[in-house]
């Protein structure tokens, strides 16, 4: 189960950072080396700049994404773009980045070759931050879509799968619910009123289909903290 927390300003963002650097600063003294999964969109943007500025080998972590949009790495719709801009800066950017988007020309086309890239990614991941759509998705675990039911299945041994939303026009590539839960620790953060009901609506229920978010927050595989700005 989740553990729910509400917070409220830059200095809530940078005490976030400072728990995520710990834990990779962790892996690192431990197993020489730390695994970073980071989500894309607005809602996390504060948090990687207080991220970029937490003092830590960076050249010792490895960084992706837990999902992205099948477009270009300088489209504005590119998670990769958008994570480039915000936090792979400074000290960040010897970090190893391993990107979902190849240059195939779909995502489905493009699987097989994400699938080998992610095959560098050491887990279990020492972080892993995802984020929430108000339809309850997590990364791009949309409700409904055909290929759903695969990125779920906690047998598979997929790293990533292409999906298609029924709700948004763009193709995606999807870390698997698998590869998102073999994590040491995972935050889920959310803004909004909207988010909040959304994040509530989903914890009542039990229809994964219907609001993806609930296989994380019902599981017991790993550690949620969940994390709620106005």
């Amino acid at each position: 189960m989740a553990n729910f927390v509400e917070i409220s300003g830059a200095t809530a963002l940078k005490n976030l950072a400072g728990k995520m650097a710990d834990a990779l600063r962790q892996g690192i003294a431990e197993r020489g080396q730390a695994t970073l999964i980071v989500s894309g969109g607005r809602t996390p943007l504060e948090l990687f700049r207080q991220l970029s500025r937490q003092e830590l080998d960076w050249g010792r972590v490895t960084i992706t994404l837990a999902d992205e949009r099948w477009v270009a790495s300088d489209n504005g719709s590119s998670n990769e773009k958008m994570v480039r801009n915000s936090l792979l800066q400074s000290e960040v950017a010897k970090a190893t980045f391993i990107a979902l988007k190849n240059d195939a020309l779909t995502a489905l086309e493009g699987e097989a070759r994400a699938e080998q890239a992610l095959t560098a990614l050491q887990l279990p991941a020492d972080v892993t931050l995802l984020g929430m759509g108000v339809d309850g998705h997590i990364a791009s675990l949309f409700p409904g879509s055909a290929s759903l039911p695969r990125a779920l299945d906690l047998q598979s041994t997929k790293r990533c799968i292409a999906i298609t939303p029924i709700t948004a026009p763009i193709e995606r590539m999807t870390l698997t619910l698998p590869v998102l839960l073999n994590s040491r620790r995972i935050y889920l953060l959310l803004a909004g009123e909207s988010k909040r009901e959304a994040y509530e609506r989903a914890d009542k229920g039990t229809d994964q289909n219907e609001m993806p978010v609930r296989a994380l927050l019902h599981q017991q595989q790993t550690p949620v903290e969940v994390y709620w700005t106005p």
